[in-house]
């Protein structure tokens, strides 16, 4: 068996399908998520054609978890994503509070905020590195198009462990992929029709 770690960067994975198959300023905040689960499956099963002994172990979804500066609806809707995540096998969400930062004042006081991930990388980072170095898995497929995560891409390298990493593709995108000096990488180009297949519509802020 060759065991296989998937690792999510959601936001990041989440807005590049707004951008590669959508009109971000037209297409409903629901447009971009996915399922974990499934497209951890769809990774497994993309490499198979030169592994058929490749298994799914793990699911691992990294994301910003919402205060109360984002609002109730807000907080909400993330408790509830993150419970239907965490509700299946395999999938493991690891998350850190989102920081804010004043975007307009009244009254001499923020009126206004912008939400930041920190932290994210580093933890997903982390994972990777460690995960190598603790054996806990054959394959890591990175779903991300940051490229602060190179450093770490290169330690499980190192270790003897594949590396794959996945981004959307479309013709007007051609060239959204992760790239680690000196290193070859097999990149996985998810187009629209593997969008379609893991996608979520799931209005997760409404009333259950």
């Amino acid at each position: 068996m060759t065991s296989v770690s998937v690792f999510i960067d959601y936001e990041n994975t989440r807005f590049g399908a707004r951008e590669v198959f959508g009109d971000p300023q037209r297409d409903p905040y629901t447009f971009g998520h996915v399922r974990p689960l499934r497209l951890g499956l769809l990774l497994k099963q993309l490499g198979e054609k030169v592994d058929p002994a490749r298994e799914l172990t793990a699911v691992n979804v990294y994301r910003g978890r919402p205060g109360q500066k984002s609002g109730p609806q807000a907080q909400a809707g993330s408790a509830r994503q993150f419970a239907a995540w965490k509700s299946q096998s395999l999938v493991t969400v690891r998350s850190r509070p989102l920081r804010y930062q004043p975007t307009a004042w009244s009254m001499g006081r923020p009126a206004a905020w912008r939400a930041e991930e920190k932290g994210i990388d580093v933890m997903m980072a982390l994972d990777i590195a460690i995960g190598a170095r603790d054996d806990a898995y054959d394959v890591a497929v990175v779903v991300s198009a940051d490229t602060d995560l190179a450093p770490a891409i290169e330690v499980a390298l190192d270790a003897g462990k594949r590396v794959e990493t996945a981004m959307w593709w479309s013709p007007e995108h051609p060239h959204r992929r992760m790239k680690v000096p000196g290193r070859r990488l097999w990149n996985h180009a998810l187009d629209a029709s593997r969008f379609a297949h893991v996608r979520d519509d799931t209005d997760y802020t409404a009333s259950p």
